[in-house]
């Protein structure tokens, strides 16, 4: 599909389900009319036939039955038709997130909250990884608490080249997977409302078992069970007279009692804590099941779901096997099983041979059960990954390739567009690199400069996640990425806009250094206007010592700046590499409009445009 026709397969998605809102709507309004009157029609005939009205006891209560049951038929029917309509609103939300990704209309965009770590709060401003219209906006479709923590990762740290190709490999597989990823995304979504979250039951499963300083008490529990089952078959078989077996019931059901009173309460407690905390698990059965069965043909896909197997079985299985226990540890809570339950207590001990089932279970699969809902979270920041791919298919999966020679590092792109921009974005071809060499981006306020550097910070930031990028085509080097860009004053701090603009690039010339002697990572910067709160002389005496530092250092990338001197010094004339944007001026009813085309020209600026802005905003007198 061309992203036209995904707009249009999401926005039929939408109108779908709005339809079976509507439709839904209507016949619940009936049901619920059909439930109330049926349920008040039942109780009638039954207090006549409690009172014999007109001699026909029998058929009122025949009566009222049939009504009740139509109740119960139609309560069925109301509360299914309430589940469509959960289901369906929150498809029709998931469709309106994805047009509006589509159209980059960040404040209809909801994600979870997550935390930047403090070194890269800069960055992420920067770079909009992690602010109200961002990456993660863009990508921020996962749900469950692994998810989102894959997906923060992959956009702060990136992967290693072969990680890169394993993603994208798995990218291109689900990218056509539309329905699929529909329905995978949301059970994610169920669970994000649900908040339900598997950290709890992790802890549970790599705890110590119970009965490892209680071995005794297990010993005890079958042995008084051996007893009760010899005790029962000796007297159904005629073996044991009845004497001799009751005696022999008694004393084992009596030891089991006192067992009970003492242990029964700690038990119970450890009943309640593993059924609250894998309730939260077990809502991931679903989707378990549902990354099982998919026909995985890329290797990461395939390695996700061998890590989802433990012991020949599979997660979804072992969870379902879990669920199994986990009902018979709470029979007791069951009202139709609590005699059983007692029965079995007392003969048995039940509670004590339920945790051992569970414990186990737990010593069999408790180490792998974090491998589980890794993968699972993988798999889900794969499948934004993914969804990504499929909304932009003109986007291009990159080629990052490891750090070999020096004299090769260089990003090199065609057609590159800032990814969080609208479709009316301007794409140009961009080069950084090879190292001893810095792009010196000159021109007009308002004309691209800014956009130009974004565009290259955030398409890395993609292509090392292992997504797709905004340009025709990306070849670049594993990089680690420094910026100076939205540097704000503190005053909190006593720290003025020079001083927190110092201190920055301080970090960044610091990273450029530890960086220099790595063979497998570059470092890339990009810095925008640096050092504005100084004179213009010491401005360039500085930003050229900066960036020759940073050339020194083995590091690449690019600055934009307004000094158009600046690629004549000493220290940088034999490295600039300078491109340029620039301001057109059109007549629009007699007057003299300035406008931008953001087309990225070779040299220097030729023209400003201060004293025109002032003149625009009335200022020119």
């Amino acid at each position: 599909m061309n992203r036209q026709e995904v707009i249009s397969w999401y926005q039929s998605k939408l109108d779908e389900q709005q339809k079976i809102i509507g439709e839904c709507l209507s016949r619940w309004r009936t049901y619920s009319w059909l439930r109330g009157i049926t349920f008040i029609l039942s109780v009638v005939p039954f207090f006549l036939g409690l009172a014999g009205y007109s001699g026909f006891k029998t058929l009122w209560f025949v009566l009222a039955a049939v009504l009740f049951l139509a109740f119960l038929v139609f309560a069925y029917i109301h509360e299914e038709i309430q589940r469509q309509v959960r289901i369906a609103t929150l498809l029709s939300s998931m469709h309106r997130e994805s047009l509006a990704r589509l159209g980059r209309r960040w404040k209809e965009i909801r994600v979870p909250a997550v935390t930047v770590p403090k070194n890269l709060t800069a960055l992420s401003a920067d770079l909009d990884l992690f602010t109200d219209s961002s990456v993660f906006k863009l990508l921020g479709i996962v749900r469950t608490p692994n998810g989102i923590e894959h997906l923060r990762r992959w956009i702060i740290d990136g992967a290693d080249c072969e990680e890169i190709k394993a993603r994208q490999s798995a990218v291109a597989e689900l990218k056509p997977e539309f329905d699929w990823r529909l329905q995978f995304n949301l059970k994610c979504e169920q669970l994000g409302l649900a908040k339900s979250g598997p950290s709890g039951f992790v802890q549970w499963a790599e705890s110590p078992n119970w009965y490892n300083q209680r071995a005794w008490l297990l010993a005890v529990s079958r042995l008084t069970s051996l007893v009760s089952i010899v005790a029962i078959i000796g007297l159904l078989t005629g073996l044991l007279t009845i004497p001799v077996a009751g005696v022999t019931l008694a004393i084992s059901c009596g030891i089991n009692f006192l067992l009970s009173v003492v242990f029964a309460g700690a038990l119970h407690d450890i009943f309640n804590q593993i059924s609250s905390e894998a309730n939260e698990a077990l809502h991931f059965v679903n989707l378990f099941d549902r990354v099982s069965q998919f026909p995985a043909k890329s290797e990461k896909l395939k390695a996700l779901q061998q890590e989802m197997i433990s012991n020949g079985r599979s997660a979804h299985a072992n969870m379902s096997a879990l669920a199994r226990l986990i009902g018979l540890a709470n029979m007791r809570r069951q009202g139709m099983l609590f005699v059983p339950y007692l029965i079995f207590e007392f003969l048995f001990f039940w509670d004590v041979h339920c945790l051992d089932l569970l414990e186990r279970w737990k010593r069999d699969n408790g180490k792998d059960v974090p491998r589980w809902f890794s993968a699972l979270g993988e798999w889900e920041a794969l499948c934004a990954l993914a969804k990504l791919a499929g909304d932009e298919p003109d986007w291009q999966f990159p080629s990052v390739i490891p750090k070999e020679n020096e004299q090769l590092l260089k990003i090199s792109a065609k057609q590159l567009a800032h990814p969080l921009l609208d479709e009316r974005r301007v794409a140009n071809d961009v080069e950084l690199g090879p190292t001893g060499t810095v792009l010196l981006v000159t021109g007009s306020n308002m004309s691209g400069k800014s956009t130009l550097l974004r565009s290259i910070g955030l398409n890395a930031v993609l292509a090392q996640m292992g997504s797709v990028v905004c340009a025709h085509s990306l070849s670049m080097p594993l990089v680690r990425i420094e910026t100076s860009m939205r540097i704000a004053d503190s005053l909190s701090d006593g720290v003025s806009f020079f001083m927190a603009e110092l201190k920055r690039l301080k970090e960044v010339v610091d990273v450029s250094q530890s960086l220099s002697g790595d063979t497998s990572r570059t470092m890339m910067f990009l810095l925008d206007e640096i050092l504005q709160g100084t004179n213009s002389r010491e401005r360039q005496i500085a930003v050229s010592r900066v960036v020759r530092r940073l050339i020194d250092y083995k590091a690449i990338g690019a600055i934009s700046t307004h000094d158009l001197d600046l690629a004549k010094t000493d220290e940088l004339k034999d490295a600039c590499k300078s491109v340029h944007f620039s301001e057109q001026f059109v007549e629009v009813g007699g007057i003299r409009q300035m406008t931008f085309d953001y087309r990225m020209k070779q040299g220097i600026a030729e023209t400003t445009n201060a004293l025109k802005l002032l003149e625009m905003v009335g200022l020119g007198d």
